[in-house]
């Protein structure tokens, strides 16, 4: 990947750097508290030979020294040494415990010998660290003497005695607390890394128009408002709104794949469940209402039908859509005229609806049926446009006959919920059957969201300040007042306000 991808990734998941970056400085810091601090106390030795009468016996005696110093260490950590300091101190511990708390280096270069010893006991420490250089003395002395007797040719002398340490061995606990820092640090990079690799979703227009090699023809941010209504209401301002009817527009310049007319019959299809398909069918249809051309919305999803549900039905209505539909319709049980519910109020306008109508045992094949073009062909002629709704791709490939069917199809892609996989597997689908896709439509955008939102306040605050220069400071919550809800909607606005609403009604 290029570096512009790595600082995207980091940009991206910067809370999980963050989060264990500060879990390793807290590991840090809990290891102080949970690891018993220990005392190091060292008694320092030198190693000595008998003097040469000429330099080159001094200086041949001296790297005997060194040599030596090397041994010493060793014996140092030996049982035999151990064993022996236990019995002087008469210390409540084993030769192999006190051996394991002695440890012996030798400076480099140099004849001197440190001899340490660790404890979490300071005083111990220290007085293990004595006992065991003196016991080392005597040691050196009895191995260098001739068992004729004699002079030692080489010996090993206390030069500074083992102090009483004030301070922990080893790692500070600033030093830890820092290590555990830079550990989570480390860690966090990789992992955000490999969560920014292996997660496909996408998470903006450039990633879906670089996935499907096609142009985004709207972007439908996410709203509140949006998912307390039934139909997208139009005659509000807002950001959603404005996409829906920039979507409509968007159409109206798209061709069929014969590149002659503007599409007449619109499949609406995508790569997985939750993308939004039911949500944009049924705001297209009303955008289309909208402008004053007849719309039947189709639900063509026979497996997981909802647009009954979902629309202002009357009880008659209810009760028709669930007696006939698109299932009997294309079984040959009803005609098409029979199956559609017409009337449906769509803010001031109507659409009608072709339910998918009782559950069939295999809806798999009743796309396939001969009746299906045939149904398409015939509503496009009574109708200005036709709005199919789809079954997700990955759940079958009823989507992608309907779009072949159709005049072409729009893909739909949810931001941060969409794979760059699926959309790939998805777009595959409909170009095996021979289907044209008019375009990507992007949903969920909640960039354009809060920009949407932004802009509904900067309009509100100036419709206020010129409602005030006009008529005055007004106290309480008077007539003139307006609230921004949820995408800008405003409720209770007056004068500029609404004729900002009739002419985006109109549009």
């Amino acid at each position: 990947m290029e570096i512009r991808e790595y600082l995207r990734i980091f940009a991206r998941y910067w809370w999980v750097i963050v989060g264990l970056t500060v879990l390793g400085g807290l590991v840090g810091f809990a290891t102080s508290l949970f690891i018993t601090p220990q005392y190091q106390s060292t008694a320092t030795l030198f190693v000595a030979t008998q003097n040469g009468n000429t330099a080159t016996e001094a200086y041949q005696n001296n790297l005997f020294s060194t040599e030596r110093v090397n041994s010493y260490a060793s014996l140092a950590t030996s049982e035999q040494v151990a064993a022996r300091a236990v019995d002087q101190l008469k210390a409540p511990i084993s030769a192999g415990e006190l051996r394991s708390k002695i440890s012996a280096a030798a400076d480099p270069k140099t004849v001197l010998l440190s001899v340490s010893v660790t404890d979490p006991d300071p005083a111990q420490a220290q007085s293990y660290a004595n006992a065991v250089a003196g016991q080392l003395v005597n040691l050196v002395s009895e191995l260098e003497t001739s068992r004729r007797g004699g002079t030692p040719a080489a010996g090993a002398i206390v030069v500074d005695e083992a102090g009483y340490p004030t301070e922990p061995a080893g790692i500070g606990l600033p030093l830890r607390i820092g290590l555990g820092v830079l550990a989570g640090l480390v860690l966090g990079i990789i992992v955000a890394i490999l969560i920014g690799v292996l997660d496909k979703r996408l998470r903006g227009r450039e990633s879906v128009e670089h996935q499907s090699d096609s142009s985004v023809i709207a972007a439908l941010p996410a709203s509140r408002v949006r998912t307390r209504t039934a139909v997208v209401d139009l005659s509000s301002d807002g950001a959603y709104p404005e996409a829906v009817r920039e979507l409509r527009t968007n159409l109206r310049f798209c061709t069929t794949a014969d590149g002659v007319r503007a599409p007449k019959v619109v499949a609406i299809t995508s790569p997985m469940r939750g993308d939004g398909r039911s949500t944009v069918a049924v705001d297209l249809a009303a955008a289309f209402a909208e402008t004053g051309k007849s719309v039947v919305l189709v639900d063509g999803d026979l497996r997981n039908p909802t647009l009954a549900s979902r629309l202002p039905l009357t009880v008659p209505m209810r009760n028709a859509a669930q007696s006939k539909g698109l299932s009997t319709v294309l079984v040959g049980e009803h005609t098409v005229a029979d199956g559609i519910v017409s009337g449906i109020p769509i803010g001031n306008h109507t659409i009608a609806l072709l339910p998918a109508g009782p559950a069939a045992p295999r809806p798999g094949e009743l796309w396939a049926t001969d009746h299906s073009e045939d149904l398409l062909t015939e509503l496009a002629e009574a109708y200005d446009y036709v709005v199919v709704d789809t079954p997700a791709l990955d759940d079958c490939n009823d989507g992608a006959v309907v779009a072949a069917l159709s005049d072409g199809a729009l893909m739909l892609a949810r931001l941060q919920h969409t794979t760059s996989t699926a959309l790939r597997r998805a777009l595959l689908a409909l170009r095996g059957a021979g289907a044209a896709v008019l375009g990507t439509v992007v949903t969920f955008d909640h960039l354009r969201g809060r920009a949407g939102r932004d802009r509904a306040a900067r309009d509100t605050a100036t419709t206020r300040s010129a409602e005030t220069r006009r008529d005055g400071p007004a106290s309480g919550s008077g007539e003139g007042d307006t609230e921004v809800i949820g995408e800008g909607r405003l409720v209770g606005s007056t004068g500029p306000q609404q004729q900002s609403r009739s002419r985006h009604g109109s549009s």
